[in-house]
């Protein structure tokens, strides 16, 4: 009897000892599969709010906008691309689904002007990249100088099907008629160019391909009465009406004085600061 007893005694211990240890592992398969779950290429890109997407002008980097960004928001999260010359595309940062502006920087290893024709494709390839990890239906855009000209490439001549939609977009003391007195005159006000340069012709050509719902912003900076930015001729930058004005669904221009209006110093421009805030927020 008391055999009997012994043994009933181990055999509820085993059989709570092995209720135990099924109880752990069912609970670590359940941790391991949402561990997995959450950090699995397979789950998907996160959703995202409408981003402002910032692409820099000649040798900018990915801490081209750092100053303008801080200003904008403080505590912004940021992701920063950079696309290498064989198109390989890295990143830094990252976003979450809270934010309620997040914003990308894209720059690339080399953005001289030798290879402008080619930054509009660079351009696409890391918004596939951005994709990848993060979904978003539309877009705002920032470009400064040569910037602008990297979205206007863009649109006309390598923008997919499957790419999110540019919505509203900003491009500030951008050359579309190249910066040379012999294309353009010192003249804040004007209804033609001097002469059109082989650079906003190259634009000219394809411009149907840009789509008719953007709401498009044009800035350009005047450093005393100069009619330029001391890069950038106003008239130069005002030509990106000839592109855009009979395109898109709304087109403006603003001219900047005042202080930090030369080229390098219209990033961070508290009018321009405040432009920005009111015309994609």
């Amino acid at each position: 009897m008391k055999n009997n007893q012994n043994i009933k005694s181990r055999l509820s211990k085993i059989l709570l000892i092995v209720g135990v240890v099924l109880m752990f592992f069912l609970l670590f398969q359940k941790s391991l599969t949402a561990f997995a779950d959450k950090f699995s290429p397979n789950s998907g890109p996160l959703e995202i709010q409408t981003p402002t997407i910032f692409v820099p002008g000649t040798n900018g980097t990915v801490n081209r906008f750092n100053g303008l960004i801080k200003k904008l928001d403080s505590k912004a999260e940021v992701l920063k691309v950079t696309v290498a010359t064989d198109g390989t595309v890295t990143s830094k940062g990252k976003l979450t689904s809270a934010t309620e502006h997040p914003m990308i920087v894209i720059a690339f290893e080399d953005s001289s002007d030798k290879t402008l024709p080619i930054q509009g494709k660079w351009y696409q390839l890391a918004l596939n990249y951005i994709q990848q990890k993060y979904s978003f239906a539309t877009y705002n855009y920032f470009g400064h100088s040569n910037g602008g000209l990297v979205i206007t490439s863009y649109l006309e001549e390598f923008q997919q099907m499957s790419d999110p939609k540019l919505t509203k977009l900003i491009t500030l003391g951008t050359p579309y008629n190249d910066t040379s007195t012999k294309y353009n005159e010192a003249v804040t006000s004007f209804t033609q160019v001097k002469e059109h340069s082989e650079l906003l012709n190259s634009y000219l050509k394809d411009l149907e391909n840009i789509p008719d719902t953007i709401e498009m912003l044009n800035i350009a900076g005047e450093v005393d009465d100069t009619a330029s930015d001391n890069t950038v001729f106003v008239q130069s930058v005002f030509s990106g009406r000839y592109i855009y004005q009979e395109q898109v669904a709304a087109y403006q221009e603003r001219l900047i004085h005042g202080e930090a209006t030369s080229h390098s110093e219209l990033v961070e421009n508290q009018e321009v600061i405040s432009i920005i805030k009111e015309f994609f927020w």
